[in-house]
């Protein structure tokens, strides 16, 4: 990450091996969980440095960890933003956040626009790579390996969209749900970049799971 400081974010998503939650656990500077993302700690037996969000899927296992933690009533605003809202709050310009995919499509797609919407650095953790929020005036220059699945997609109409270092690259090119897609793409380079004049997009780089966790 660009910042020094390695601020990892913990949601309820139950996708991650216990083996990559630990290891990125471990990489981390400072740890906020989301309620019951405090769980998948909870079972690595680590305790985050600080748990928020309306405490209603929590366990009383991580209630009772010694965590601080900070109840936010707010019915408007997912765990996710709450979370955001926080590390924002500490003054933090990125975040990575795991525990985002799970089982349910509404979480998935709920966290993806709550990542659009933060004013933060917003990575993403999966189980087979890594994912970044892409915007205007963030450029992503991002060092990889060639033949590794890339794909971008557009999570807002997005306008001026260039991207390099892959087998079929986009110049000028809109993305959007109503428009196109980059999926399924492939590395041909030491170096992946993509920038964009307008909207958000979610760029995905496929990582093996020896080489995770990318900071």
């Amino acid at each position: 990450m660009e910042n020094s400081l390695r601020l990892l974010g913990v949601l309820a998503g139950g996708d991650l091996s216990r083996d990559l939650v630990q290891r990125w656990a471990e990489g981390a500077d400072r740890i906020i969980a989301a309620d019951a993302g405090a769980d998948l700690l909870l079972a690595i037996e680590t305790v985050p440095d600080l748990i928020i969000g309306d405490m209603d899927s929590i366990s009383p296992g991580s209630l009772a960890s010694g965590a601080e933690q900070l109840f936010v009533a707010d019915q408007d605003t997912t765990d996710c933003d709450k979370l955001l809202g926080q590390a924002a709050q500490e003054g933090h310009p990125s975040i990575t956040l795991i525990g985002v995919e799970g089982d349910l499509p509404d979480h998935v797609l709920a966290t993806l626009q709550s990542a659009a919407r933060s004013e933060l650095d917003v990575r993403l953790a999966y189980r087979r790579g890594v994912g970044w929020i892409v915007k205007p005036g963030r450029p992503r220059r991002l060092a990889t390996k060639p033949g590794r699945r890339l794909s971008l997609l557009g999570l807002e109409p997005c306008d001026g969209v260039h991207l390099t270092g892959c087998q079929w690259p986009l110049k000028g090119a809109q993305l959007g749900i109503q428009k196109s897609t980059s999926i399924s793409n492939r590395t041909e380079a030491e170096q992946v970049t993509v920038t964009i004049d307008k909207g958000a997009a979610l760029l995905f780089i496929e990582y093996p799971v020896e080489e995770m966790p990318v900071w």
